[in-house]
């Protein structure tokens, strides 16, 4: 049966019970109630997927043998690529971060994109850098190579100065410089977990065809460090820094285990994402006028091994394999996240011969769809609340039944965030004390107020047109102050 004779059946069962009778106010009503209904339903089958999918993780997780795989002479050469423009406040504890991992065979490539600051500075006096002639194989054309510079006290440490030209060409640069298969592209703030790396290895080592992989990203404000490494981990006092904890937890350990299943991970996030170099290579690197660059290349990655019909796999692990910093006012995070919201949009329109193509299996058949229903929800929801109060003024629709459905679908929120917390704490247990769930719960109660904070954004963010190059938006308030907090 196609979709125009379900319509069709669909419109005539409407006639039937006698839709057309009703007034607009409550046509209204049905309507944005059976969108409701919709949307509810897909994010509770996805929530209990992704519930079980932790669950199963946690189980998996005490019976991996990390120490015979962190033992193992056979090891491939890991290579970390971490562009940086105006990362003084926290580059040293980054470069410090992953020089110091368990991991034995690794190399530190840090790509300095012109950087107006003394992020170029602070590294040459810290780890003792000289300059070295230029050697790479040149995969990419990037921005011009001002140095290269090598270190003297840690050989695996290498420093390139650039021009400006993005973050996306920083990378570029940075993987020309490699020479293992295996990158780790990192962002300059990003504080490395030692024994969920040595796991996040394990997919390229048991299945050849994976070609990238990614973990959940952990927020590192509120916590306390100590030798770049977080030596205990608590939920933050500020009421936006813990609604980022929050929406992250959700996002990593619900949603994009939810979608695992379908094999339609879109995006490997920034801030630490794991990847075949000869992948990277075969389809062209990261485009540097793409806004969001991590989800560009993801996106072109599915297109390019369904259109060549190649086995590929993409494996999400729900580990916190990285801890990142958090805007920590409303300013930056508006930046940021309006980054994010406008990269999707020109990623998904970019994209656009993907969506309902079932050439492109559950990418084009539901990861895309979803994608741009998630744009456009904000619009629906602003609509529906301007419509539904104007038909209650208008005495078209009964203003109990329209009270009911937005105090249901603020409870049904709600109700995704505990569930994203008790898994959490079920399986990880990273927020134990009861200082932790007090605060946690004071967000809960609140996190209506963030989604509308998001939602400003999300609608701002559906104007996107492509730059000719996409630049950086920094938001660091550095990991001395956090150290302090």
């Amino acid at each position: 049966m196609s979709f125009t004779e379900d319509l069709t059946n669909f419109l005539n069962f409407l006639n039937l019970v006698g839709f057309s009778n009703l007034p607009w106010g409550w046509k209204a009503f049905i309507i944005y109630g059976l969108i409701f209904v919709v949307f509810a339903a897909i994010s509770l089958i996805q929530t209990c997927i992704g519930c079980v999918a932790v669950l199963l993780r946690f189980r998996e997780v005490p019976v991996e043998d990390i120490y015979r795989i962190i033992r193992s002479n056979s090891l491939p050469l890991i290579t970390f690529v971490v562009p940086a423009y105006n990362e003084e406040k926290d580059i040293l504890h980054t470069v410090r971060n992953m020089l110091s991992l368990s991991y034995r065979y690794k190399q530190v490539i840090v790509v300095n994109d012109g950087s107006t600051d003394s992020t170029l500075e602070l590294l040459k006096t810290n780890f003792s850098l000289i300059p070295i002639p230029p050697s790479n194989p040149g995969y990419f054309k990037t921005g011009e190579i001002k140095n290269y510079y090598a270190s003297s006290k840690h050989p695996q440490l290498l420093v390139i100065d650039k021009v400006n030209q993005g973050k996306a060409d920083a990378l570029n640069a940075g993987l020309n410089a490699c020479t293992s298969e295996i990158v780790v592209c990192a962002d300059a703030d990003t504080l490395v977990d030692d024994q969920a790396l040595n796991r996040l290895i394990r997919p390229f080592l048991l299945h050849a065809d994976t070609v990238a992989a990614h973990a959940s990203i952990g927020n590192v404000n509120g916590s306390t460090l100590a030798n770049n490494r977080i030596v205990k981990v608590n939920f933050p006092k500020s009421l936006l820094l813990g609604f980022q904890v929050i929406d992250f937890m959700k996002a990593f350990l619900v949603e994009r285990l939810g979608l695992s299943w379908t094999k339609g991970t879109l995006v490997i996030p920034g801030n630490f994402g794991m990847f075949k170099l000869s992948t990277l290579i075969e389809i062209g690197g990261y485009d540097p006028t793409s806004i969001i660059e991590d989800t560009e290349i993801i996106t072109r990655m599915h297109m390019y091994y369904l259109d060549r019909k190649k086995d590929y796999r993409i494996t999400y692990l729900p580990d916190i394999v990285a801890w990142t910093e958090a805007p920590e006012t409303i300013k930056t995070l508006g930046r940021q996240r309006l980054r994010w919201y406008k990269g999707t949009t020109q990623n998904i329109w970019e994209y656009r011969k993907m969506w309902f193509n079932p050439k492109y299996r559950s990418i084009g058949l539901f990861v895309c769809p979803m994608t741009v229903f998630e744009k456009i929800a904000p619009l629906i929801e602003i609509s529906g609340f301007i419509i539904l109060m104007i038909a209650i003024f208008s005495g078209t629709v009964d203003p109990f039944l329209v009270l009911a459905l937005a105090l249901t679908s603020w409870c049904f929120l709600i109700l995704l965030v505990l569930i994203s917390l008790v898994i959490e704490f079920i399986a990880y247990e990273t927020y134990s004390s009861w200082r932790d769930f007090f605060r946690m719960m004071k967000c809960v109660v609140f996190y209506n107020a963030y989604h509308y904070l998001l939602m400003y954004w999300r609608i701002k963010g559906l104007y996107a047109p492509k730059p000719k190059r996409a630049g950086w938006t920094p938001h660091r308030e550095g990991y001395d102050k956090i150290q302090q907090q």
